[in-house]
């Protein structure tokens, strides 16, 4: 479908501005006119049919989500129609609505798993990458359940897509992937590559990251997910992650807060049979202790928690691990990618049927954990 162009927009409001004290703006769009697009939503109908929610900033508020006026009100709305593809869905909106789409401003695309599952991701959203509105940096979620619920708030002047794009881009937590943009999974769908991206869960219009969806790179379709736990153990192994928290296996709560992070995935062949190491180095502090009696100025009583942590990180990874090669049966870590930079010429050899091959492949974990900070609670022996 034909929009009204990022160029033609911008330009024509500077020309605008230059002209219409003399005689008026002859390529003036009124903002009234078009409608902003802040996200969209894909679902799967029936009879083979998708349903688009496209959801547009009303203009009474300001891009924050803040009401410009006194009261509040509703800082966005959801239109929606159903079609067999997104081209004349989006002319079926115009049928309903006055005005242009514009989707520069387009923060999320979220996607239903149920849509996910059955239909190959590079046909669903071959649109997005040929419109010239649309931005490369747009990030990409999968929904649990209906991708439209997501796109829904009960807070006044706050509008979804903006919110759930700031969340993801904090990445605040160890149990939330990197944001994947439209641009990086043209690149995955294009080397044939599996990966993950952001899962969102939604419940009375209250919208939550909840763990990552996994996508097969031969199929390009939806075969599974990993929970919050195994998404920690992802980040574990690719070291993308550089905030969040790990319990050490004490009865009583003792939580260590990752202050610095550095994953290195090595690849080892011998013989030509492939193996990796996955080296982990991480230094924190102690965030809370309800352990009693535990002197952390006490070296002993550091070393005996820092190689608590240690175990937990390495059955952390070796869980997601588990999940990658024996039930999903993908490489959803980057260890091929790590295998086709140090032996090019051996990828070659087995990259066109890399996720069979990684389900055997051995892999080891090597942990090294400092804590470096624990706090002004306890007390040191003369």
């Amino acid at each position: 479908m034909k929009k009204t162009s990022r160029k033609t927009f911008t330009l024509g409001m500077v020309f605008c501005i230059n002209a219409i004290l003399l005689t008026g703006c002859w390529s003036y769009i009124s903002i009234e006119d078009v409608n902003f697009v802040a996200g969209a939503a894909i679902d799967a109908e029936k009879e083979g049919k998708i349903r688009s929610t496209l959801q547009y900033i009303i203009p009474q508020t300001g891009g924050g989500g803040q009401s410009m006026g006194s009261t509040t009100q509703q800082a966005y709305i959801n239109v929606k129609e159903t079609g067999e593809a997104l081209e004349p869905i989006g002319w079926e909106t115009t049928l309903k609505r006055e005005g242009s789409i514009f989707g520069a401003h387009e923060k999320i695309v979220v996607i239903g798993d149920k849509l996910a599952r059955k239909t190959n991701l590079e046909q669903l959203v071959d649109l997005y990458y040929r419109d010239i509105d649309i931005r490369g940096s747009t990030l990409v979620f999968v929904s649990k359940g209906k991708a439209s619920s997501t796109l829904e708030s009960k807070e006044p002047n706050v509008i979804p897509s903006f919110r759930i794009s700031e969340i993801a881009n904090q990445q605040l937590s160890t149990r939330m992937i990197k944001p994947t943009t439209l641009i990086q999974v043209l690149g995955y769908m294009e080397s044939d590559s599996s990966f993950v991206v952001q899962r969102l869960s939604s419940e009375n219009g209250d919208t939550q990251l909840d763990g990552a969806a996994v996508f097969k790179g031969k199929t390009k379709k939806l075969i599974g997910f990993f929970t919050k736990k195994e998404v920690e153990g992802l980040n574990l192994i690719t070291g993308d992650s550089k905030s969040g928290s790990i319990r050490a296996k004490t009865k009583q709560p003792v939580y260590y807060q990752i202050e610095g992070l550095k994953s290195k995935i090595i690849p080892h062949v011998k013989s030509g049979q492939i193996s990796f190491q996955v080296q982990v180095n991480t230094d924190g502090r102690i965030a809370e202790d309800w352990k009693t009696p535990l002197n952390l100025f006490e070296n002993s009583d550091l070393k005996k928690v820092e190689k608590d942590i240690q175990q937990q990180i390495e059955k952390s990874i070796s869980h997601t691990l588990d999940k990658m090669q024996n039930d999903l049966g993908v490489d959803a870590g980057g260890f091929g990618n790590q295998l086709r930079i140090q032996h090019p010429r051996l990828w070659e050899s087995v990259k066109k049927d890399w996720d069979s091959q990684f389900r055997t492949v051995p892999i080891t974990t090597k942990v090294e954990v400092k804590i470096s900070d624990y706090g002004m609670i306890g007390e040191k022996k003369g």
